[in-house]
This record gives C-alpha cells, sequence and structure tokens, in this order.
C-alpha cells in the first residue's frame, strides 16, 4: 500500500488519473470515515483530473493517534499542506464532503497560493449549522408522531444562544428511527451496502485498523477548533467555488446553502435533487460530470 510521511507520521494515500491533469484532493468525512469508500468514485473522476485521495491521520490504514495525545482540525488542515509539499504537487483542488468539506475550507483560507479552487460535497462548516439542520429536518416527523423527548430535544437545538458545542452534542442524540429516516431520505442501508460489496475490494488491513476513528473522532470532539464557525471564510477566497448538496443533506443546510450564494466570491450552487448526503452514491454520473466539468473549466 502507498504511503507518504507527513510530520514524522504514516499516512496512507491513493492515487488515479494522469499526473498532467489538475489534481483533485479528496478530503473524507465522517469524521474518521477514510477514504475507503470513495474509491470507487476516485478512479471514476480520474479519467478527467489527477485525484489524491488518503486516510487522515487517526484513520483507518494511516498512523493512529498516539495514546492520550491531541488532534485539532487545524492540525490535519497543516498536515494536509505537508503532504501536498511531500508530494511534490504545486497546487490543488482541495474536494471535501461532509467534515472534510470543513476541511477544504479552512485549507483554501489559509493556503490560497496551494488552491486553484475549491469543491465542497455536502459540507459541515459549522458544527451549529449542522445541529440546526439535523433538527429542523427531523423535528416534523417528532410532532407527527408525538415523540415529547425528540420534540424537546429538537427545540432545544434550535434555541437562541445556544453554544455550538451544546447544539451538536445534542444534535448526536437524535433518533434516526426508521420514520425519520423515510421523512428525511436518509441513504438505504441495503442499497448503499450493496454498492460496497459490488464496487469496492476488500482492504485486507488488521482487525485494530477499523477502531482507529473512534480516538480520532473523539480527539476533534474534544477540540476547541472544531465549533468554531468557519462559514465567513467562503467571503475570503477569491479562487473558484463549487458547492455539491443533496436536496435532502442535513449537514448543509437551508442556512448554508444561502450563505455560501450570498457570500462566496466566484460560488456556483449544483443542487442535487433527490439526493441525501452521498451525492456521489445517490447520482453518480451526475456527480462525476459537475466535479468534471467544473475542473476542465478551469483551464480553459
Amino acid at each position: 500500500m502507498p504511503y507518504t510521511k507527513v510530520s514524522e507520521k504514516q499516512i496512507y494515500y491513493e492515487e488515479y488519473g494522469s499526473v498532467n491533469k489538475p489534481t483533485v484532493l479528496y478530503l473524507h468525512g465522517g469524521p474518521g470515515e477514510s477514504c475507503l469508500t470513495y474509491s470507487y468514485q476516485a478512479k471514476k473522476l480520474g479519467e478527467y483530473c489527477h485525484v489524491i485521495s488518503f486516510d487522515q491521520h487517526g484513520v483507518f490504514r494511516s498512523d493512529a493517534l498516539p495514546e492520550n495525545s491531541r488532534l485539532s482540525v487545524n492540525e490535519l488542515v497543516e498536515m494536509t499542506e505537508q503532504m501536498r509539499i511531500e508530494l511534490d504537487i504545486k497546487s490543488w483542488i482541495p474536494l471535501g464532503h461532509s467534515f472534510g468539506g470543513m476541511l477544504a475550507l479552512i485549507y483554501a483560507h489559509n493556503y490560497p497560493d496551494s488552491t486553484n479552487a475549491v469543491i465542497y460535497d455536502n459540507p459541515m462548516w459549522s458544527a451549529l449549522h449542522t445541529a440546526r439542520a439535523i433538527a429542523e429536518a427531523t423535528l416534523p416527523s417528532f410532532e407527527k408522531a408525538n415523540n415529547t423527548e425528540q420534540t424537546t430535544l429538537c427545540k432545544e437545538i434550535l434555541q437562541d444562544g445556544i453554544s455550538a458545542k451544546e447544539a451538536f452534542e445534542k444534535s448526536m442524540s437524535i433518533e434516526m428511527n426508521d420514520d425519520v429516516r423515510r421523512h428525511c431520505h436518509v441513504i438505504d442501508t441495503d442499497s448503499y451496502n450493496a454498492y460496497i460489496n459490488e464496487h469496492i475490494e476488500d482492504p485486507q488491513v488488521p482487525e485494530e485498523c477499523w477502531g482507529k476513528f473512534i480516538a480520532f473522532r473523539q480527539s476533534l470532539f474534544d477540540s476547541e477548533d472544531f465549533y468554531e464557525n468557519y462559514l465567513p471564510y467562503l467571503s475570503d477566497i477569491s479562487k473558484p467555488q463549487l458547492l455539491i448538496v443533496g436536496e435532502y443533506d442535513m449537514t448543509c443546510g437551508e442556512y448554508e446553502r444561502n450563505y455560501f450564494s450570498e457570500h462566496a466570491q466566484n460560488g456556483t450552487l449544483e443542487p442535487f435533487a433527490g439526493c441525501a448526503h452521498l451525492s456521489w452514491f445517490e447520482e453518480p454520473q451526475k456527480y462525476t460530470e459537475t466535479i468534471a466539468r467544473f475542473v476542465l473549466s478551469l483551464t480553459e
């Protein structure tokens, strides 16, 4: 398996397509999801672009976090820039899914000279606004079912003055039962598993790799910068910005979509009708074509 050393850590990465084409860097979400499930889509994008995807430090095939260590959002961003240097890539286009969208936004803001453009795929830019988007989406289902406990929980998240950390922690307790999943058009688990079984090869890694994300995720949840609101960064980025967002996505809600439309310089919004959080799984051809068209337009 290919690895590169970043800040004395072994980082697993994958590479697709010709190095003579624009480079797209895939930043996975989760936090702690790994790039494994994206590998088939990365291969498809590799027909049009040079694609790099990797497991973030502390995740799956990359080095685990040392015991009792701490990792912040901004440290992950800094490691991403160090990886660019190690791989000898002059500049690239960060493509962040979900939590990876936060990393992509911060990266493009902090390293403008290393960024040709930036792509957000159902991103999380603010823990507070993501928590509120989830509460807004699920609340009608709980009210209809007379679920007092969950209705109260959602309304607490939507209250003015609640902190980002408290709102996010409460949102993690929202019950995604069958009725809620249907109401919110959450991905069908059986269909998703069938996709994985058909398109994703068994990585054949030691059992302990699968559990690394627990420490990784907790470390980020304990980090203050996870709860910052990064939405204002959108107006500071002068490079082209593309937002791909599913009609029913609960991570990037209406507030964030409107904010992007109003404040993102050189921004393009591509809504995916009928999709939720995994546009690359739900509309793979449209997803590939949308990104390829955007990337190739940069060279015209």
